[in-house]
């Protein structure tokens, strides 16, 4: 339908529409409806930023007992800051609880487990919100299902998504993101 023949209001839609695109292959269109979402969010995440503990989300293991002994698991009482990648969010600074048992010195995380310096990820880690891919570092897993989209199909670059996740939350500015790479020539 021509720009003309549209009401205002449906005019502002499709120009909302238009800039609420998500990344090179993915439309995103119910941006309309997330911004107060996404607003209160921010408010709520620069707060508790505010008071020092970070709490746009907190990962814990839902596991109670240990593996090993079935013994009531411990929970650690200092929260450890990380980095969350999301993917309507953006980056944002979040909290991780860690339990543990005395007894067997088997420390359980959201996602994963440790005993003896080892890491053991949980069966259903990927079926769960967000992993938690280092002790500072988390990423929400539509984020890396997005990511796993465009590298394999769309055949496109690491590089790229990343530019691309920057640019669409507005963490790089114009000329940092439209750096072009220099193409090294190839030996024979």
């Amino acid at each position: 339908m021509p720009q003309e023949e549209l009401s205002n209001e449906e005019k502002l839609c499709a120009d909302k529409f238009a800039s609420e695109t998500r990344s090179l292959m993915f439309l995103h269109g119910n941006g309309v409806l997330t911004e107060g979402l996404k607003e209160n969010f921010r408010v709520f995440h620069d707060f508790s930023v505010r008071s020092g503990v970070p709490m746009g989300s907190v990962l814990i293991t839902n596991r109670d007992q240990c593996r090993k002994c079935t013994r009531v698991l411990q929970v650690d009482d200092k929260t450890h800051v990380i980095v969350i990648y999301h993917i309507y969010f953006g980056s944002y600074l979040g909290s991780r609880i860690t339990k543990w048992c005395r007894k067997c010195k088997i420390y359980e995380h959201y996602g994963y487990w440790t005993e003896g310096g080892n890491r053991y990820f949980n069966e259903d880690c990927l079926e769960q919100d967000f992993l938690l891919t280092s002790e500072e570092t988390a990423y929400h897993i539509p984020l890396l299902e997005e990511c796993e989209s465009l590298l394999v199909v769309g055949a496109v670059p690491f590089s790229t998504f990343a530019s691309s996740y920057n640019r669409r939350f507005k963490y790089a500015n114009l000329e940092s993101s439209s750096r072009t790479l220099k193409v090294k020539r190839m030996k024979r």
